[in-house]
């Protein structure tokens, strides 16, 4: 999978290369420094605090509790093998309800975390749960925090070109009032405002984007190779289909887990989805779909 590495960081430096190059551009144009400055140093801590979470969140936050290998014995002793077999450390293990149950990995303070949702043992088994926990150590070390350092890219990015062609030379009441409004829409995670946004870059934020969730999808492959290694293919293959099975809820992140059979599959949602479709995985992993799963085909959305 070392193609894939080099994929994925040939794309997050050549975002950054282009992110750098546009910022120097919009310096060039006359851009108050002290603007550019604050508008850096924000998005700078804003990294900064992705990159010690690994991109993903603060599980405090999220309602995660300590894992009590009371509660869950079994799982207690199947994260110990693993990371007996990967030859890693062990990572804190937390325990936190999810949409879709499933198993998600993260740093908290810089430190690795896995949370798991309680209702995965029983979904899963505990070849399952090896399966899963294999990937999202596969996840630990590069390409979460490559991750982390891509998220918001997109935006400067858009930024940056709404400067050069809406707010330059424009003066500086103009470039500051355009600023400010560019700025706060952009946490903003509402699918009418990226529109206007995507609009407002001319296009630049939406294909910085797809190649950040093109990258997210190699790192995806990539885990599944290392949690192939660790158990084998089939088992996680039959792991990512049970999750999937009993999902429910819209899937608005990805085409990955929650719901294969029912999953956006146009272009254009595939083109900004954060995993590879189940297919391709299971593909990738040169394995066939479960038994159980094989009489179920996706539905085709144009």
């Amino acid at each position: 999978m070392s193609s894939v590495v080099v994929r994925a960081w040939g794309i997050t430096l050549g975002l950054l290369t282009a992110t750098l190059l546009a910022v120097a551009a919009v310096v060039r144009t006359g851009a108050p420094l002290p603007i550019v400055g604050f508008g850096l140093l924000v998005f700078v801590v804003i990294a900064y605090l992705s990159y010690r979470s690994g991109g993903r969140y603060e599980f405090e936050h999220e309602h995660a509790r300590p894992f009590d290998s009371s509660e869950f014995p079994d799982v207690q002793r199947v994260v110990l093998d693993v990371c007996e077999r990967a030859g890693r450390p062990l990572p804190r293990v937390v325990v936190m309800e999810m949409d879709a149950p499933g198993a998600v990995v993260g740093y908290d303070d810089g430190e690795p975390v896995v949370a798991l949702d309680p209702l995965l043992p029983q979904i899963v088994g505990r070849a399952g749960i090896e399966a899963l926990f294999a990937h999202e150590l596969g996840h630990l070390g590069n390409d979460i925090h490559t991750d982390a350092v891509r998220a918001y890219i997109p935006q400067i990015l858009g930024f940056c070109m709404f400067w050069l062609v809406f707010l330059a030379g424009r003066g500086p009441f103009v470039a500051a009032v355009g600023s400010l409004l560019f700025s706060a829409v952009t946490f903003i995670d509402d699918r009418r405002i990226r529109r206007i946004r995507y609009v407002c870059s001319l296009g630049i934020e939406p294909l910085a984007l797809a190649l950040s969730r093109y990258a997210n999808r190699l790192e995806e492959y990539r885990a599944d190779a290392y949690a192939a290694h660790v158990v084998d293919p089939e088992t996680l293959a039959a792991a990512l289909y049970r999750v999937a099975a009993i999902a429910t809820g819209d899937n608005t992140e990805d085409i990955a887990g929650p719901i294969p059979w029912n999953a956006d599959r146009s272009f254009r949602f595939s083109v900004f989805a954060t995993h590879p479709s189940m297919e391709n995985r299971v593909a990738r992993l040169d394995c066939e779909i479960p038994t159980w799963a094989s009489p179920y085909r996706p539905r085709q959305v144009a």
